[in-house]
Formats: structure tokens, sequence, C-alpha cells
């Protein structure tokens, strides 16, 4: 379910892992040996000082061989998210230790924690990183609040003469300020009035707003994308695929359609193909038409989201933007 629009950075880099053969870990919090978890703790702690005041200098001077390729999108991060890092106290969530052996899985999956016939328990996680290069890496999850509101911070670091950086990522909690559970919430009221198309977006919402990373998952984000599953629109592409969408006399190829949050905004934006967009003027009136489609096929939509977005595409990247505004 990582379907909304984000700025997140996987800095982590990918490698073909040479032999079929691997033994690979991960520890929770309670497992890891305290001296290691005091070290991996303290390193988060320093990168969160220097994202803070904005020193990515230090950061990038403790980067993981690993991540050099990708600092670049480490740093536009912190600028990025400037306003939420300054004046802010993080607060420690929980820290895992991976470690892929001499031999790395190539899907790169790792279970921490309890996993029985039940499911996963609360403090269970399972991260996917495929392609991970062999080492030992920790993962620290913390909580920040501010005046932006609470965001998860996570940082990874990759044991490499000490714990070098390999990633760092910042994500909001809340969106028009509601956390992910009021969004579950929702969405299977939605699902209870057979509002399908609204139920799907708040369950793809409440999905993003409580994963730290968008690599992990956890005994109630499973639960999220199985109760999801079962009502998923067949008019909604997901995992890349192209939907054919008639309307208007015609067939859009929509390849994607998800949910676009601002500040005071929830939206839904709507990516299709088209041929060209050099005619800017009617390439934006059909995106409109498509919008105006869209909704008068579910006027659910207008209890849920503020504005529609239409977005033609075409092969050279022009791009022509056709809105429909669902409330005042």
């Amino acid at each position: 379910m990582k379907q909304s629009i984000r700025k997140t950075v996987l800095a982590l880099a990918i490698a073909i892992a040479g032999s079929p053969a691997w033994s690979q870990t991960c520890q929770t919090a309670d497992e890891i040996p305290k001296p290691v978890k005091t070290a991996l703790e303290a390193a988060a702690q320093k990168t969160f000082e220097q994202a803070s005041f904005g020193d990515v200098d230090a950061m990038h001077a403790n980067i993981a061989p690993s991540a050099q390729a990708s600092f670049a999108g480490m740093a536009a991060a912190v600028k990025d998210n400037k306003p939420v890092l300054v004046g802010t106290t993080p607060q420690l969530r929980i820290s895992f230790l991976l470690d892929t052996g001499a031999t790395p899985s190539p899907e790169g999956k790792f279970y921490c924690g309890v996993f029985g016939a039940a499911g996963a328990t609360a403090s269970a996680a399972e991260f996917d990183l495929p392609g991970l290069p062999a080492g030992k890496y920790g993962i620290v999850i913390e909580d920040l609040q501010g005046a932006k509101g609470p965001y998860a911070l996570t940082t990874i670091f990759q044991d490499a003469g000490g714990w070098k950086l390999a990633g760092f990522y910042v994500r909001p909690e809340t969106a028009l300020g509601h956390d992910g559970l009021w969004y579950l919430r929702r969405a299977r009221e939605y699902k209870s009035q057979g509002q399908m198309h609204n139920a799907w977006f708040y369950y793809v919402t409440a999905w993003d707003l409580m994963a730290p990373v968008t690599f992990m998952d956890s005994n109630l984000l499973a639960k999220i994308t199985e109760e999801s599953n079962s009502i998923q629109p067949k008019d909604v592409p997901v995992a890349g695929n192209v939907v054919n969408y008639s309307a208007n006399g015609k067939t859009y190829k929509m390849s994607e359609i998800i949910v676009f949050r601002t500040e005071t905004t929830l939206d839904l934006s709507i990516k299709y193909s088209v041929a060209s967009t050099k005619d800017i003027a009617t390439a934006q009136k059909d995106a409109r038409a498509l919008a105006d489609a869209f909704v008068a096929q579910y006027p659910e939509l207008r209890t849920a989201f503020n504005n529609v977005w239409a977005r033609a595409v075409d092969p050279a990247g022009g791009v022509a933007v056709g809105v429909l505004k669902l409330k005042p």
C-alpha cells in the first residue's frame, strides 16, 4: 500500500547476492546486546542533532560506504524537513539490529520479534530490503513532536568501523490534524456504507501515516493491507498497472490514482497517458473532463476529498493539469 506521494530517500545501496544460501537475522530492542544498543541509539541522537542544525557536512562525514551515492537525497530530506526538525526533542520508539549473514537473501526479508500461527505480535516487524549488501544494520525509529505536528524519524546505520549513516527518513503521522487511526476508522465507516473508493483511499492514507518507512510492515499495517485488499476498486491502478477507464466517449489509460496531501487539503491525483500535450488548452480541458467524469461516477468522493487533479502526461514528459474543486 505504498500509494501516497512522499519525499523519502532509500539510502541503502542495492547489490546482487552471489549465492543462493543465506542466514539472516533481526533482533528487537530487548534482544540487542546493551553495548550495541547504546552505541546505535547514540549514533541516532547525534545524527538528529546534526540534521536539526542543518549540518549535512557532519552527516556526510559519517556516511556508510554503501550510501555515498544516495547522500544527496538525505541532504534534501534534511532541508525539506527543517521546520520539523528544529526545536524538537526526539523520543525513542524502538530499535532493530539486522544481520544479513555472509550471503544475504536476494529477497531481503527480515523478521523481527515473534511470528506465530496467529500472526505477528504487536512489537514485531518485517523489513523488506532486497539486495542489501552483506553486513550488520541498525534501524532506530524516533517520534518527533513539534509545531508541525507529530512525525516519525527513522535512521539506518551500517556497521562499518562504527555505526555509519545509511538512511534518513522523516514522515508525517497526521494529515489535516488527524492520525492514522482516525483514517482507519473512517475507512471502515466508508466500507460499511458501501463507499468503496473512499474506503480504499482512506485505508491507503491510514497505512501511510502509520508506517515509519515504506519497507516496514507490522501486525497493524498488515491488517490494514488485508482489509483494503478485499475492497480494492478495479478501476484504481496499483503496482504499476494501467487501467483503461471509459468516459466522455473515449478511453483514458490511467497509470496512477493517489492521495495527495497538503497542509490544508486532502486531494486525489489521477495520472494518465496521452499522445501529446502540445495543445495545452485542449489537454487541460480533457484532463478536467476526466476529473468531472470520475467524480460524477463516484460522487462519494465529494465527502472525503477537497480536490481531484487529473494530470495528462505525454511521452516527452509534457504535463497538462485539470482540477476539480469538491469543496468551497
